[in-house]
Formats: structure tokens, sequence, C-alpha cells
């Protein structure tokens, strides 16, 4: 607990034998990792728990109203929390990236928000600037508003990832329950759309994944033929890659029945498994 005694210390500037009291309290709520401690301070400092004297010079704390907020909410409340506090466009991409996984590109990104790219990594500047996603490299410099109309950023690929994953888990939370299903579902159709033929199969995964979430929404026979079809190549992609489980997987997605038959029956005579 000493580095997070240290940091508090640091933050306040003040002796870490006055900041133990705040340190227990800290550490209580988020187990000692640095990242989270900076969050939580600086969530204590927006709501007035933490406070500043200038008549005194020094910087002053409500222990039993810090000790409430260390006591309610787990790690991932306390994340949607904070990033209820991002502007509402920011958050409405988060959500979505969430769905893509720990990592993401702007690319994509653009397609499941139906928006440009530029527009994109405008929204996604506040949890740049929060240190909620991290970019995996420099280009996402291009993108930023006073940069929008360089045309140097045509053709950058441009990453990002999520600091950590109970912030990803944060951001997938702001998604009413109800709605998850058809989110995803949602996101594998844009994607579906706009990812040419040729390309597919190289991304097959990233798209059954999505559309699977809604195999019970679907009502089109062409649909679910289409999607068992889908299923049955990403089958036969992870055999190929020995990922015999994730096979598995996707060869008993639940599918209404008269869909999984057509491609059951395919997969009948192979007996890899």
């Amino acid at each position: 607990m000493g580095h997070i005694n240290q940091l508090v210390a640091e933050t306040l500037s003040c002796t870490v034998e006055l900041a133990a009291p705040l340190t227990d309290l800290v550490y209580q709520k988020t187990r000692g990792n640095p990242f989270f401690t900076t969050q939580f301070l600086k969530g204590l400092h927006e709501d007035g728990l933490i406070t500043f004297n200038p008549n005194l010079g020094y910087w002053e704390c409500d222990l039993v109203k810090v000790r409430d907020a260390a006591l309610t909410d787990d790690v991932v409340e306390f994340m949607a929390g904070r990033l209820h506090k991002l502007p509402e466009a920011t958050r409405e991409v988060l959500k979505l990236a969430a769905c893509i996984g720990n990592q993401f590109d702007l690319d994509t990104l653009a397609i499941i928000c139906e928006t440009s790219s530029e527009e994109v990594a405008t929204d996604l500047w506040s949890a740049l600037r929060e240190g909620l996603i991290l970019p995996q490299t420099q280009a996402y410099k291009f993108f930023q508003e006073w940069e929008k109309d360089d045309d140097r950023a045509e053709g950058i690929a441009v990453g990002y990832r999520f600091l950590h994953d109970r912030v990803q888990q944060a951001a997938y939370s702001l998604i009413v329950d109800s709605q998850k299903k058809r989110t995803h579902y949602h996101i594998g159709e844009l994607l579906l759309e706009k990812i040419s033929p040729s390309e597919r199969e190289e991304r097959i995964f990233e798209l059954v994944n999505q559309l699977n979430h809604g195999t019970t929404l679907i009502t089109q026979q062409t649909k679910r033929d289409e999607l068992a079809q889908l299923n049955l190549i990403a089958c036969g992609k992870a055999r190929s890659t020995i990922a015999y489980e994730a096979g598995r997987e996707y060869a008993n997605t639940n599918f209404p029945k008269d869909c999984y038959n057509k491609i059951g029956t395919k997969l009948l005579s192979d007996c890899s498994y």
C-alpha cells in the first residue's frame, strides 16, 4: 500500500502520515490499482469531497463522506459514473466500442457509428484526454478536430484500446440490458453491409460474434440461412487454426431448428472434433 500512500500524498501535497487515513479508504475502493486510484481521487475532487482551502493553503477532505463513497458501488459502477460525466456523444461511441472488445480501430467504429472517422475521432477526444482509452499509435493525431481537413489523415489506420478491462465493462454497462442483443446484431448487420465479400472470410469471427447475439431476433428465413453459412465459414476457419473449441461453438450456435439443420448436416460427416 506504500506506493498508493505516496501517490495520495503527492496528489494532495502533504506528508505520507497525513495522507494515510485517506489512503486506507482509497485502497479499499481501488485495491491498489494506480489508474483507479487517480480516477477515484479526481472523482472525489469533482464531487467536492476533496477541496483546496486557499486561506490555510492546503487540501482538505471529508473522511466520513469519502468512506461512504468508498463503500458504495463496485469498480465497474464507479467507472460508469465517471463515464456519465463525459459528453453524450463520447459515451455513445464508447458504448459501441465496448461491444467490439478491449481493442478497436477507428474505421470499424466509424462504420458502426454510421458517421465519418473524423467525427468519431473528435467524439473520442474527451475519453483520450481523461486516459480512459489509449491510442495504439500516434496516428490518431491526424484525426483531431484541428486537423480534420488534413488530407494526410486519409487511409491512415488508427487503433485504440481501453485502458483497463473494467473501463470496457463500465462502457458496456451503459447499454440497457434489454437492448444489448439488438445492439450487437445491428453492429453485425452494419459490418456485413460495409465489409466486401472478398474480406468477409478474413473478418469472419468479427462478423459472426456480433450477429450471433441476434439469432432470436431474425424472422426472415434468408437472413437465417445467411447467418448459418457465415457460422459454417467461421467453424471451418477455427478448425483450420486448430481452435477446435471455438469451431464447436460456431457449429452449435443456437439457430432456429430449420436453419441449424442446414449447417448441422454439413458438419456431421467431419470427425475432427
